[in-house]
């Protein structure tokens, strides 16, 4: 037992240090274990965050070729508007149809995206403008919108799923755009875009820029059609207004040479009348003053009438001389200073007889003195005239207002009555030769509608303004001006 357990002492020290060996290796594969787990722990961890930078690495790709494509549509609608803007400016003051037209050249057609253009007339198809089309293509389009062009007349712009677009790719055309060019009248021509220069179908924004285009081409063509019809309007009215001012001219003419023979008839007939009847007037004042003897009584008086209406006459070819004389400016003014309120005075007191005799009020309202530039002869009948026929037309008991007041350069006469009156009708009327107001009361009292024509022709000779106010039983106002001497 000794000499076994004596072969085995040191056979267990051996042991022992395998076993404690085997328990170190164990225990550093565990660690390498554990470090192998930490480590692939931490790789997957960071396989995930490579992942991870991956995706966004890739949204951030995604993203960035997103934003360039977005910037170039935002580009591609800026030039679209850029070029709308060149056109209108180019275009906004062009007045004729095929100038307008020929702002669609090759660089607008490419500004919209597309290499061809082309723009026929509606009715009769032919080509206005063409940018790159070929005969051949032409003649399909040509044939086609033979039959079917009145499809453009139901909207701004051909439907794409049309039968007019499977014809045209049916005949090589393709990602056309088709639309027509509308006035107020109806459809002037037909606008056709055709092959896309980078894009493979025709897109939104390159859709609108064309049917933005031709909507301008329409309302530019609805302009220079308005234009062209003002123009012939305005052509037609002038050759009209020509015409119709050499037919006044023409009936001024006439009417010079008429208004001429007339006042040389007027001339030559009062004249002729007046020598008669100043032989009559001698011969009838004489007789009636029993120069010749004595007469009866009721020869006399007939007598007397006679001269009485002789004194008519010769008032009448008076009134119709001096007509005469200022309408063919042979009257001659005799202008000074003269005070107009002194005048009118004088001849109130020269008419005071009549004005007493009808028992009216009279009214005066005049400054102490003003001095007019005037003919005073010529004036002293215009207030004879005028304050005479107030006197006449008022009735009994009447009154007669008469007024001269300062202006600043001017001075204005007045005078009012409260008589019969007359119509605006009739007052537009009352400075005419021979016109007497169609007034039943008027009526009664005689004339012979020469004086206020007489007055008017004086006043007028004067340069001055003459004027009437009335109203039917209310009486009327005569005005007048003369310039103020001081």
């Amino acid at each position: 037992m000794e000499k076994i357990f004596f072969f085995l002492e040191p056979l267990g020290g051996t042991i022992v240090l395998f076993f404690i060996t085997i328990l170190m290796l164990v225990m550093h594969i565990v660690r390498k274990n554990k470090a192998i787990l930490f480590l692939t722990k931490e790789r997957n961890h960071l396989n995930a965050i490579i992942n991870d930078l991956d995706q966004q690495a890739k949204l951030i790709i995604k993203s960035d070729m997103e934003v360039k494509l977005y910037q170039q549509e935002i580009e591609s609608e800026l030039n679209k508007l850029t070029l709308v803007e060149s056109l209108i400016l180019s275009s906004i003051h062009i007045l004729d149809k095929d100038k307008l037209l020929l702002q669609i050249n090759e660089k607008v057609i490419n500004s919209l995206d597309f290499r061809k253009g082309l723009i026929l007339d509606f009715k009769t198809l032919e080509e206005k403008i063409n940018v790159g089309f070929a005969a051949s293509e032409i003649e399909v389009i040509k044939n086609m919108l033979q039959y079917k062009k009145d499809i453009l007349k139901e909207s701004l712009i051909v439907n794409q799923d049309s039968e007019i677009y499977k014809q045209l790719a049916a005949g090589g055309l393709k990602n056309t755009l088709i639309a027509p060019l509308k006035t107020q009248e109806g459809i002037y021509a037909i606008f056709i875009v055709s092959e896309l220069i980078a894009s493979a179908e025709i897109k939104k924004s390159q859709r609108e820029a064309f049917l933005i285009i031709c909507m301008y081409l329409g309302q530019c063509l609805e302009n220079i059609r308005l234009f062209e019809s003002l123009y012939v309007v305005k052509d037609d009215l002038e050759r009209k207004i020509k015409e119709r001012t050499n037919e006044l001219v023409k009936s001024l003419r006439e009417i010079e040479v008429i208004s001429k023979a007339k006042s040389d008839f007027i001339s030559s007939v009062s004249h002729e009348l007046r020598t008669p009847l100043t032989s009559v007037k001698g011969f009838s004042s004489l007789l009636a003053e029993e120069r010749f003897g004595k007469l009866p009584q009721e020869a006399r008086q007939r007598l007397i009438k006679i001269d009485e209406n002789v004194n008519k006459l010769m008032d009448i070819v008076n009134t119709l001389l001096d007509i005469s004389r200022i309408e063919s400016g042979k009257m001659e003014l005799k202008i000074s200073t003269f005070d107009i309120a002194k005048l009118i005075k004088e001849v109130i007191d020269f008419l005071s007889p009549q004005i007493e005799g009808k028992n009216l009020q009279l009214s005066l309202s005049l400054p102490e003195k003003l001095n007019v530039f005037m003919d005073k002869n010529l004036i002293e009948r215009v207030l004879i005239n005028i304050i005479n026929n107030a006197i006449k037309f008022t009735p009994e008991k009447g009154k007669i207002t008469v007024k001269c007041e300062k202006g600043l350069n001017e001075a204005t006469t007045s005078i009012a009555d409260t008589g019969y009156g007359m119509s605006k009708e009739d007052s537009g009327k009352i400075f005419q030769e021979f016109f007497r107001a169609a007034n039943p009361e008027s009526n009664k009292i005689k004339g012979t509608g020469l004086g206020l024509s007489l007055v008017k022709r004086i006043i007028e000779t004067h340069k001055e303004k003459i004027w009437v106010e009335s109203e039917i039983n209310k009486g009327t106002i005569f005005y007048f001006t003369l310039k103020c001497a001081n």
